[in-house]
């Protein structure tokens, strides 16, 4: 009991009783508020950092937001950083792209401007007749002077021919292939109605004419001179320009870029292939007792064809252009010609015979060559050394004239044909270079807009993108549009190069023995659409 209060005693008890009654004699205190702190427990001591409050938050809580929002933002701001420093990354590396290319095409111009400034205004000597220089040694063996890394025949059987060769025949002497390529030309062929033509075949203008290549009614070229007969004669309905090589090679490259067909003659290295390859003996030499593709037909026609037997691979369905995966044969359909191998002797004895023996009713065989270069193995007996032999049909970028797209070189393929051979009309699908090595070709040249009017075999057959008019008899009730379809022609002469754009058609006449070899060398845009309308 507190010392505030007293307690008294007087004895008894009961009710009314005082003997317990206290007295209090505190100071005027309410008791409430004196119990109050009496029961008050003593405080802990508490962080007054965190007790303190601003409204209804207390300092840790603002604290705590404002830290979560500084977090939030610094990520932000890194996240934004990075984006923002990827992006100029990825600019600066686009802009150094474009410079690297740009750069490099700079240098591919000025390289082409060189090469451009160095064939117009070169002389009349030996470096307008190969690549480089010869009788350099290369692994101990001879390298002459048009070698190139990465293609051709590299074996000391082909290094010793040539070195053979190269020292009877120098490079050195241009009057001297021009006086080779003269003596193998022995017909001139002239204009058969130049008054219906509006420019010069032989001396044409910069750029190709409105209306180029001029064309005439098929039946009324076919009536001149008739396929099945290879007897010259003497005016052609020649509606292409021939450029001469040493004088006039700025306007083939213009014809070349607006695509349309042209021929060049007397470029010095076709005619080095020229003097080799009608060199007595030379071919002999090359070829040796191997046996090459030979394609053999019981007439005068060869058509090439697919066989039909079965499905072909989608890679060779593509580079057919054809829209199906399965050949279909019509029934009775027979291979149009069949595919045996010979030496090249052996084929010269069959090519090389008297007129009474070449008939269009009689055998004929169709000699091949091919040089596979960076396509890889494409033959199981690939005659690399095409690419010596050829050396203007080489991939270099250099070599803009016969090489439109040296990465899209699809080989070099060599066709000799007899005396009346004619391969059939029809168009190819992509740019191809022809050169006439020796001997005379007859070629009727027709554009593809022509298409329907030349009555080709549809897709899926065998023999499709050939015309299937026979041009030495049309038979006009059953093709009627064919007599309405235009052509041109021109006779392809030892050192004559032909310009074919993609999808021009061809029909082909051999005059006589002759070696001609193509290239080609990319795809061009420019005659795809009539090709697409006429089912292709």
């Amino acid at each position: 009991m507190s010392g505030l209060q007293k307690r008294t005693n007087t004895g008894g008890g009961g009710e009314g009783n005082d003997s317990h009654k206290v007295i209090d004699e505190s100071p005027s205190v309410p008791i409430t508020s004196t119990r109050k702190r009496l029961r008050r427990k003593p405080r802990k001591r508490e962080n007054l950092f965190f007790s303190r409050k601003f409204g209804s938050l207390n300092i840790g809580e603002i604290h705590f937001k404002i830290a979560f929002v500084f977090f939030v933002t610094m990520v932000t701001v890194a996240a934004r950083w990075i984006v923002v420093n990827g992006r100029r990354q990825s600019q600066i590396l686009k802009e150094q792209k474009k410079a690297n290319l740009a750069h490099e095409f700079d240098k591919m111009q000025e390289l082409k401007e060189k090469v451009k400034v160095a064939v117009e205004h070169l002389d009349v000597n030996a470096t307008l007749i190969s690549w480089g220089e010869s009788s350099s040694k290369w692994n101990g063996l001879y390298k002459h002077s048009d070698f190139m890394d990465g293609v051709g025949d590299t074996t000391p059987e082909y290094r010793k021919l040539r070195e053979k060769i190269d020292a009877i025949l120098p490079d050195d002497d241009l009057q001297r292939l021009l006086s080779v390529a003269k003596t193998l030309r022995q017909r001139d062929y002239i204009s058969k109605a130049p008054e219906e033509v509006s420019y010069d075949i032989n001396d044409c203008p910069e750029i190709p004419p409105d209306g180029y290549p001029y064309a005439w009614n098929v039946l009324r070229v076919l009536d001149n001179w008739p396929p099945d007969d290879p007897a010259p004669r003497p005016s052609v309905f020649q509606g292409i320009c021939r450029f001469d090589y040493l004088t006039e090679r700025h306007k083939a490259i213009n014809y070349l870029r607006k695509e349309v067909p042209f021929v060049i003659r007397d470029d010095p290295k076709v005619l080095r292939t020229v003097e080799r390859w009608n060199h007595p003996g030379y071919m002999q030499e090359l070829l040796g007792p191997k046996k090459y593709r030979t394609e053999h037909s019981l007439n005068n026609h060869f058509m090439y064809f697919v066989n039909p037997r079965g499905k072909i691979k989608k890679k060779q369905l593509r580079r057919m252009n054809r829209g199906r995966k399965e050949i279909v044969a019509p029934e009775g359909w027979e291979p149009p010609t069949d595919l045996t191998r010979m030496t090249y002797d052996t084929w010269l004895s069959h090519a090389n015979v008297t007129d009474d023996k070449l008939g269009p009713d009689n055998e004929h065989w169709y000699y091949r060559l091919i040089g596979c270069g960076k396509m890889g193995r494409c033959d199981m007996d690939s005659s690399e050394y095409l690419f010596d032999e050829l050396s203007f049909f080489q991939p270099r970028f250099e070599n803009e004239l016969y090489m439109v797209d040296p990465t899209k070189q699809k080989g070099i393929h060599c066709r000799f044909g007899m005396k009346g051979v004619i391969a059939e009309n029809h168009f190819d699908g992509s740019r191809n270079m022809i050169a006439i090595l020796g001997g005379e070709r007859r070629y009727i040249l027709s554009h593809p807009d022509e298409c329907k009017r030349l009555c080709l075999y549809p897709q899926g057959h065998p023999s499709g993108r050939h015309s299937a008019v026979d041009w030495s008899d049309p038979d006009l009730e059953k093709f009627p549009k064919f007599k309405m379809a235009k052509v041109n022609e021109v006779i392809m002469q030892a050192g004559d190069v032909l310009y074919l754009p993609t999808n021009w058609f061809h029909y082909i006449i051999s005059l006589e023995l002759n070696f001609q070899c193509n290239t080609r060398s990319g795809i061009s845009k420019d005659y795809m659409e009539q090709i697409h309308n006429c089912g292709f």
